[in-house]
C-alpha cells in the first residue's frame, strides 16, 4: 500500500508540475494579448484567470503534503490526453488573433471534447459551436468584451 502512494505522489508531482509549467507560459501569451481594466476587460482577461487557476491548482497537486487523499477513479495512464489539452490550450491563446475568438474557441472545445474527452464527433461540433456562439454573445456582445475577429469579420466590444 505503501508503495502505491508513492507511485500516486510522484504522479501528482509530475502533472502538477507540468500544470505549473503550462500555466505560466499560459499566464505570459494572456497577459500579451491584454489584459484591459476592470470595467472593460480585454481579450487575455478570461485565459489569464484561467491560466492563474491552473497554475494554482497544479501548486497545490505539486506541493499537498498528504498524498493519502486518493482519486476515486481508476488510476490509468492518460498521459496522451493530458499532452493534448495543454498543447490544445497552447493553441487556443496563439491562434486567438490570427483566427478570431470564435473560430478559435470553436477549435478548442472540438479537440477537447472529441479526443480528450472521447465524445462522439456530431456532439463535440454541435456543443463546441453552441459554446463558441454563446460565449460570443455573452462576452463580447453583451458584456463588450474586445475579442479578435480574426478570419470571421464579426467585431465584438
Amino acid at each position: 500500500m505503501e508503495e502505491r502512494r508513492h507511485g500516486t505522489k510522484r504522479i501528482d508531482q509530475v502533472v502538477g508540475g507540468g500544470s505549473i509549467v503550462m500555466g505560466v507560459v499560459l499566464t505570459v501569451a494572456s497577459w500579451r494579448l491584454g489584459l484591459g481594466v476592470w470595467r472593460e476587460p480585454g481579450p487575455g482577461a478570461w485565459p489569464f484567470l484561467l491560466s492563474l487557476a491552473l497554475t494554482l491548482f497544479g501548486s497545490w497537486l505539486f506541493f499537498r503534503p498528504d498524498p493519502s487523499v486518493t482519486v476515486a477513479a481508476k488510476l490509468e495512464p492518460r498521459w496522451g490526453r493530458l499532452v493534448l489539452a495543454l498543447l490544445s490550450m497552447v493553441g487556443y491563446v496563439v491562434s486567438m488573433v490570427p483566427l478570431g475568438y470564435l473560430v478559435s474557441m470553436f477549435l478548442l472545445l472540438l479537440v477537447q471534447l472529441r479526443w480528450v474527452e472521447g465524445r462522439r464527433w456530431g456532439g463535440s461540433a454541435l456543443a463546441g459551436l453552441l459554446s463558441a456562439i454563446i460565449s460570443f454573445i455573452v462576452f463580447g456582445l453583451w458584456l463588450k468584451v474586445p475579442l479578435p475577429a480574426g478570419i470571421i469579420p464579426i467585431r465584438a466590444g
